[in-house]
């Protein structure tokens, strides 16, 4: 062999070399990558892959707690539950698994009365797997026609809340809504107190062999479920239902866009009655258009309350011994700040006037020169230690604080503090000024006012919350002296209507201008109020009125008192509490 064949020979040879080098090359790389892949499976993701194969073989269901009851309450103690849940049964059709229609048109005729040509249409959308026929049916009711079993006829059950008293104590209630299963409080105590209601879902993992049958072994509980807490209200069922009779009574009489009546015990702080118009049915809550209805306006609005402010003021001035109730001034029927004049409501002057009779005459100018001697500084002090101007912390959502930022130092003019001397120019909340006046007839301790008396946990065991004192704002004597001048403005002044035969009565009334809804001044509308308490000097219970933008009337004396009167006297007889004179 030549010398040229050779070199082509050996080129040959290293060209069968190279490629065994790279194609052992490329097995080993191969290799390589197996057992780094075969280390990553076994070792590193070892947990993930064993969850994806245990998955395959497990049906992972969450178990849906039920939902805690809300409860009233009466004197005697008795509970009556204002939010239940309620089994119902679905009824639907399965169109695939029908092996005989007309016996499935037919047993629908036959035993719930659904026209056979309704049956037949969605029988025969043989691609949905399901369609629904009729819902909300008592299980009680449908259980014979259940017993059945009619191919391709399925049965639910829902658990659905019901407030069997409809729009009773609605705005304390909320309402829940089903989202993705789930039942989520709206607004109220559904709302507040989601967490507590709704209790903890479980988790159970049914297990399956490979050919899908269900093992042997049956379910394994992962977590167990915890049924929601009960709540019991400070609510007085028969309180709360005769409030929302007065009130309906006295919107409809002075026509009225809206109001309210609050009903609390100023000792303890428990409210006892809330009633608020319009308000709505829970069950029924999506028929609602304008959502604004479900806010609960004692805690979630505020509004200029007018001359109800003026014991406040008056107070303030006792307390710091600038005036006593027989103080005089002399009206002239208006005082002029600035480029500003205030006048009396009636836009008289009454010459001569004790303290205790502004409160009678509610006289604008008397509470002008009451604040003055005062001060702004002590007066802006004061309606703080009351309460306005800041929230109280009640246990309902979405509460404000009010508005009282004219009055703040360096803020505050002259006239901010003669206007918000008899309730204008401020804005405070009704619970606010409930409980302000509270502080008033508990004989000078403000209270924390809340709506939820106990919490029961599905093991029965309470947390009962417990009367709270927030401070001192007068001593007794102060606030007994503001008390003497409240009965009197209820016997001698124009709150007479709201007293009842035997018992003191203290009472004020307030007719405030409600601001343009531009800002820019006042319009025509008003706000009338009503707070009064009784037996006035060891109370019972307090109750606030609000009407707002009343027809017919004026004052808010004239509207709100008779309404006063019959509520504080049917509670009266209720407790069975003597009178204080014969």
């Amino acid at each position: 062999m030549n010398q040229k064949g050779k070199r082509v020979k050996q080129k040959r040879r290293a060209s069968i070399g190279g490629r065994i080098h790279w194609v052992l090359l490329f097995f080993f790389a191969a290799f390589g990558a197996l057992v780094i892949r075969v280390f990553l499976l076994g070792v590193i993701h070892h947990g993930f892959y064993l969850d994806i194969a245990a998955k395959q073989h497990r049906d992972i269901k969450e178990i849906f707690p039920e939902r805690g009851t809300v409860l009233a309450q009466d004197k005697e103690k008795n509970r009556i539950p204002l939010a239940i849940n309620r089994i119902y049964k679905n009824v639907a059709v399965i169109p695939s698994q029908i092996k005989n229609a007309g016996e499935v048109i037919e047993f629908f005729s036959r035993e719930f009365g659904v026209r056979q040509e309704d049956i037949a249409a969605k029988i025969a959308k043989k691609d949905d797997p399901y369609e629904l026929v009729l819902k909300k049916l008592d299980p009680d009711l449908v259980r014979k026609a259940e017993e059945e079993k009619v191919a391709g006829v399925l049965f639910e059950e829902e658990r659905r809340r019901i407030y069997p008293h409809t729009a009773l104590a609605a705005h304390v209630l909320g309402f829940v809504s089903k989202e993705k299963d789930e039942e989520i409080g709206k607004y109220g105590i559904e709302r507040m107190f989601q967490q507590e209601l709704s209790g903890k879902k479980g988790i159970i993992a049914s297990s399956r062999e490979a050919d899908n049958f269900w093992a042997s072994l049956g379910n394994q509980i992962i977590r167990s479920s915890r049924n929601g807490s009960d709540i019991l209200l400070t609510i007085d069922y028969n309180i709360q239902t005769r409030a929302e009779d007065v009130l309906a009574k006295t919107r409809e009489k002075w026509q009225a866009a809206s109001g309210e009546i609050l009903v609390l015990d100023p000792a303890t702080g428990k409210i006892l009655a809330l009633a608020v118009l319009p308000n709505f049915d829970p069950n029924e809550y999506s028929k609602e258009k304008d959502f604004s209805i479900f806010l609960n306006p004692a805690a979630e609005s505020m509004y200029e309350f007018g001359s109800v402010v003026k014991p406040l003021t008056m107070a303030a001035a006792l307390e710091e011994e600038k005036v006593t109730p027989e103080t005089t001034y002399h009206d002239l029927g208006e005082v002029k700040i600035g480029g500003y004049t205030i006048k009396n409501f009636d836009e008289r002057a009454y010459g001569t006037q004790t303290m205790t009779q502004v409160i009678e005459k509610s006289l604008n100018t008397g509470m002008v020169f009451v604040a003055r001697l005062v001060g702004k500084e002590k007066q802006y002090e004061y309606l703080k230690r009351f309460g306005l101007g800041q929230k109280t912390g009640i246990d309902l959502p979405g509460e404000i604080s009010g508005d009282i930022a004219n009055l703040r130092s360096g803020a505050g003019r002259d006239i901010n503090f003669a206007t918000a001397s008899f309730g204008q120019g401020i804005a405070v909340t009704p619970i606010q000024l409930a409980s302000a006046i509270g502080t008033i007839a508990h004989k000078g301790i403000r209270m924390h006012p809340y709506v939820v008396e106990s919490i029961f946990d599905d093991s029965g065991k309470e947390i009962k919350k417990e009367p709270k004192e927030i401070q001192r704002v007068i001593s007794p004597e102060t606030a007994e002296a503001i008390t003497k001048m409240l009965v009197s403005a209820v016997r001698n002044g124009f709150e007479n209507r709201a007293g009842i035969k035997g018992y003191f009565v203290a009472g004020k009334t307030g007719t405030a201008q409600m601001p343009r809804p531009d800002g820019k001044g006042y319009s025509e509308d008003v706000v009338h109020t009503f707070v009064g308490y009784a037996p006035a000097f060891n109370p019972k219970f307090l109750i606030l009125i609000q009407l707002n933008k009343p027809k017919g009337n004026r004052f808010a004396a004239n509207t709100l008192t008779p309404a006063f009167h019959d509520l504080a006297e049917f509670i009266l007889n209720y407790y069975e509490v003597p009178p204080d004179e014969k």
